[in-house]
């Protein structure tokens, strides 16, 4: 990668790292000095140990690497219907707070868990039970002092969402808006997500697609008009942490690159 290309933006966004992966590519995370979200999925806070996720945040630390995390997702569903599974994710969940205070992120985002195929017959009672779950959650991120942030992933509509975090009301919870995700599932424009998540905002997610699956493209190899997003934050007066997710280790470059203009081009 042309590490020269990246100097003025490599702090202004976050490349997603999933903490499987720290072996082979955090060498050069730390060489480039790049901004991670570092991703705690479950297999790696199945195979990996406390001692193991200490030594690679004070590695970050040491270089000055500012983090934010991605909990586990994965079958996660704080507002199952069966109660076994419910007291599993939430389980999971602090388990993931546990290990994401040593990376003292700015941010920690996580799912919902809502499955139009389980849950849309059923909203007013899931909402119930992924409110009492969330606030479970919640509260031990408050006790450490982490951030939240509720990304949308399979919601029809921000008002999924908005009714858990705006009854919660917590200084600690806020939203992780997801473009690509309400372009291929939710068939929507980013615009009434960002209208509805603004005064609560707390992370973007970029990826592109071309509207028919959540291919995570590098920005602007999609139709989503990465442009408009930005610039209406601008105009908002709103700038939350802006988190790179590739899946590709080719997208990265062109991704960051993109970005690079684009924030140049709107004075991010």
């Amino acid at each position: 990668m042309e590490i020269e290309a990246l100097e003025e933006i490599k702090t202004k966004v976050h490349l997603a790292l999933p903490f499987t992966m720290f072996e082979k590519y955090l060498p050069r995370v730390l060489e480039w000095g790049l901004s991670l979200e570092v991703g705690l999925d479950h297999q790696a806070l199945d195979l990996y140990r406390i001692r193991d996720f200490r030594h690679a945040a004070s590695l970050l630390k040491r270089q000055k690497i500012k983090c934010t995390v991605h909990a586990p997702f994965c079958d996660i569903s704080p507002g199952a219907f069966d109660g076994l599974v419910r007291r599993a994710s939430i389980k999971r969940l602090q388990e993931a707070l546990r290990v994401a205070r040593y990376f003292e992120p700015e941010v920690v985002v996580f799912h919902s868990g809502y499955h139009p195929g389980y849950h849309r017959e059923r909203k007013e009672a899931w909402l119930d039970l992924v409110k009492a779950g969330i606030a479970e959650v919640l509260a031990l991120a408050e006790k450490w002092g982490l951030c939240l942030a509720l990304e949308n992933v399979f919601e029809s509509a921000a008002a999924l969402l908005t009714n858990i975090v705006e009854e919660i009301n917590s200084p600690f919870l806020g939203y992780c808006f997801d473009a690509g995700h309400a372009f291929a599932f939710a068939k929507s424009s980013w615009r009434p997500w960002l209208e509805a998540f603004e005064e609560r905002l707390l992370e973007l997610h970029v990826h592109d697609n071309e509207g028919h699956w959540d291919d995570h493209l590098p920005p602007g190899r999609g139709k989503i008009p990465f442009e408009e997003i930005f610039k209406f934050l601008v105009e908002k007066g709103r700038r939350p942490v802006v988190t790179f997710e590739a899946h590709r280790e080719e997208d990265v470059l062109p991704g960051y690159l993109y970005l690079k203009e684009l924030f140049s081009k709107i004075s991010w």
